[in-house]
This record gives C-alpha cells, structure tokens and sequence, in this order.
C-alpha cells in the first residue's frame, strides 16, 4: 500500500461521533489536501480563514436566498496553485449540520465562488462523515444547477471514490476539468453568432497572451530550480554547521560540492577549537599518498586556504612546500588505477546506461507531478551518480589492499579498455544535453597519470598566477 493509500485509510477510519467543525478540519480536510497534492510544496499552498491575505475585499453579496442577504466571510480553506484560486472548501460541524446538506450552508460558499475577485470553480462543503462539490460555475456554461452536487463521497468509503475525487480537486488534473468549460464557453460564444470569421478571431482574441505567459512560466520554472538548489545548498551549510572539524573531516572522501566546501568550514572549525595550525597541516597530509583522489581534491583546497590564511612564516613554508610537491606531480599507482575506474564507469555508462535509462525516464514522466516533470526533472547523470560515488568507496577501499604489482596489472588491463572506449564516448558526449553533462567531470580524472585539479586551484586563488596575467585574486574568508 503507497502513503496517499495509508493516508486514506487513516482517514477511512476516523471516527466523527460528536466531533465539531475544528476536528473536521484538523483530521479530515488537512491530510485529504496533502492526499490531493496540496501543501506538498509552496507553490501549492492552502489559505485557511484567519490566515494572512485570507481576508477578500466584497463589495456586495452577488449571492441570495430569496430576500435574505448573505454576510460576508472568509472562507474556512482556499487551496491554491501558484497563488492561483480554482476551489474552496467548507467545513461544517458533523454534530450539527447533517447531510445532505441543505442549501443554505452552501450560499456563503457559492458566493465567494462567483463573486469576480474570487472566480473559482469548484466548492466543497463537508462536514466530514459526507461531502459534496458544486460547480459554482456550471450553471452559465454547462447548464448545470448551481446547487446539485457534481460529486459526493464519505470518508468511510475515500479509497473506493479517490479516482473520481482526485480526478476533479487533484493539483494535477484540476485544469483538464476546467478546460471543459472553457470549450463550454468558446462553444457557446461561436454559436451565438452568424459571422463564420467569428471562431477563428475569438480564438486569436483569447490566446493573445500566449507568449507573455510562456515567457512567465519559463521564467517560474527557472527561478524554481534555483530556488530548489540553493534550499539544498542552505541544508547542507546547516548541516556543516552542527558539525566539529573531526566529523568534516571524515565526509571529505566524497565529491567536492560547488561554492562552498567542506575545506572551508573544516578549517573554520579547527581554528576555532584552538587546533595548533601545524597540528591541522599533519593532520590534512600526513596520509595524503594513501588519500582517495576525492580526499585529496578536499585536503590539496582547504591547505590551499591555510596558505592563504595565516601570515605565520612556518605554517606558510610548509603548506606552500606541500603544495608545491603535488601540484602537478605524478599520481600514486592507487590513484591512478582509481581514476582509471572512475573514467571507465562514467564513460561505460554515458555509452550504456544513459539511453535505457532516458526511456525510463521519458515513461516515468508521462505520470509524473508537475514539479517533478518542469523543475525537479532526473536525468541519467542524476540516476547514475550516487551508484558511482557508492561503487568508487566500494572498490578504493579494496583497492588499498593491493600491492603495487597487482595495481599495475590492473591499470594495464584498464587503459585499454578505456581507449577502446574514448571515440565512441567522445562522439556521444558532444550530444549530451545539459542536464546529463557534468562539466569536468569524472571522465577525465587523473588522465596521463596526472590530476588538472591541484594546478588549476593554485591559479584560480592566485598562489600560482595565471599565464599572462598579473590581475589579483581574492582571498577565501576562512574565519
């Protein structure tokens, strides 16, 4: 059984003898929004009475009943897609308003529908044991009445009506309901007039828009990725945060991150404890001929920014010694052979796993959330990478219990089949999109025996100057 099934059968058995409205809404409405994708993510917010921005300016009731007019209010839950209105709820006292439910506790509810600041399609009125949805809107278009459910279910029976429930309220088939009566309307409108151009013009009139609105949701799916990146980014920080110079320094056997890395907050932390600078310098390097090539990229960076950092003139002869010894020194045999196997996955999987993996992955779409298919799409880079990292832990850790012999024996079986590899890969890889591209990636670790990291990061912080270039370059903050 999936959560959504877990969830619904949570809810199948509530139980709502004497309960009021505030268990209707807390038991009942809440886990049936998250069920229908609501409340997953902000651009899928709910708007409960009492909330900030609750409140609608009515200027008149365009709703009654007879000659009564009706009070304004707010309603009890508006749920929202990308702050956009399509439905609104309200909740009703299981105690006291029985089903079904008479027409006048759905006239506040039809007149927020209606009233033009609102528009939405759809109310839901329930007191939790029942439910009922009226279309607010189908009485102009579809010559429906305003006060006949289109919908009715029973929280005893969620699991048997969901498809029929998540088929008109769920984020990602609410539009296709009312695309129907948009089609209503165009139908009707074409059909009140006798000019055959009528149709065509109208049709031109109504998607006028159309490149404006491209270019907004380009826009939000784009600010939606970033966002979404920079959330990981901000969890990650945090996480460095908790944590002391020790515990860093046991994660630096794993890829390097952008922007910020572990080197930074390890050398933060380890000052900040008092750790003698020469002590953090041993510390870094003592094993560095046994470190993976991973571990080495972390300790070559953060000896980098003592360097940069301490005016200390041992500390800075040292580290500069250290960095001058590896910076474009031969790798050991174990990295070699190390990196020969990283290359050889990465490439075996672009030319191998990468087009089984891109049919999955366009099946899967065809299924998939919104947020999933626009902004949090997986490619075959994404599929693949974990299972890289995990099999390079795998395999180094194994690696390091060789000798030298059986090291070079296998760096002598790999480089051949690596360069059988390169053309194809090669040609594959200049049709890779973005997405399944890891600029300087695995693929060319520790080519010719060498590693373009440690003479490229003693340029880009200015400890080796760039060829021609005599411009500075900024200093890490390190405290």
């Amino acid at each position: 059984m999936n959560s959504i099934q877990t969830r619904l059968a949570e809810i199948e058995s509530l139980d709502f003898s004497d309960k009021g409205e505030s268990f209707v809404e807390s038991k009942f409405l809440t886990p049936l929004l998250e069920c229908l994708g609501y409340e997953t993510h902000r651009d899928y917010e709910v708007i409960r009475h009492g909330d900030d921005g609750s409140a609608f300016k009515l200027n008149y009731p365009p709703v009654e009943v007879g000659a009564k007019r009706v009070k304004h209010y707010n309603p009890d839950y508006v749920p929202t897609i990308r702050k956009k209105m399509f439905w609104i709820i309200e909740a009703k006292s299981p105690k006291d308003i029985a089903y079904p439910f008479d027409s006048k506790y759905l006239v506040q509810g039809l007149q927020y529908c209606i009233h033009p600041e609102i528009q939405a399609q759809y109310l839901l009125v329930s007191n939790g044991v029942a439910s009922s949805l009226f279309d607010a809107q189908g009485a102009v278009f579809l010559e429906r009445e305003m006060y006949e459910p289109i919908l009715e279910f029973r929280a005893s029976e969620l699991r048997k009506q969901w498809p029929g429930i998540y088929g008109f309220l769920g984020v990602e088939k609410l539009r296709a309901r009312i695309e129907e009566h948009l089609k209503a309307a165009y139908d009707k409108l074409c059909l009140s007039s006798l000019d055959d151009t009528y149709p065509a013009a109208l049709l031109a009139r109504i998607g006028a828009s159309r490149g404006q609105h491209t270019q907004f949701i380009t826009k939000r799916t784009n600010k939606m990725f970033v966002e979404s990146m920079q959330r990981d980014k901000k969890a990650w920080q945090e996480r460095m945060e908790t944590l002391d110079a020790a515990q860093i320094l046991s994660l630096m056997d794993d890829p390097m991150p952008t922007g910020n890395t572990h080197a930074q907050y390890f050398l933060k932390k380890a000052m900040d404890g008092g750790i003698p600078y020469d002590q953090i310098l041993h510390d870094l390097t003592h094993d560095f001929e046994r470190q993976s090539i991973f571990r080495k990229q972390h300790t070559f960076l953060t000896v980098c920014f003592l360097y940069l950092h301490k005016d200390t003139a041992s500390i800075k002869f040292d580290a500069k010694a250290f960095l001058d010894k590896y910076k474009d020194a031969e790798l050991p045999l174990l990295n070699q052979v190390e990196c020969a196997l990283l290359r050889a996955t990465r490439k075996s999987n672009v030319l191998e796993q990468y087009p089984q993996l891109r049919g999955q992955i366009a099946n899967a779409m065809q299924s998939a959330p919104e947020l999933v298919r626009f902004v949090e799409r997986p490619s075959a880079l994404t599929l693949t990478y974990a299972s890289e990292v995990e099999l390079h832990h795998r395999t180094f850790e194994n690696l390091k219990l060789l000798p030298d012999t059986e090291l070079q024996k296998l760096l002598n079986m790999l480089l051949p089949l690596e360069a059988a590899m390169e053309e194809p890969f090669r040609a594959a890889r200049k049709n890779l999109p973005d997405t399944e591209r890891e600029i300087m990636g695995f693929e060319i670790y520790g080519e010719g025996g060498r590693h373009y990291f440690f003479k490229g990061v003693l340029r880009n912080y200015g400890i080796d100057p760039p060829f021609n270039s005599s411009s500075p370059v900024s200093t890490p903050e390190a405290s």
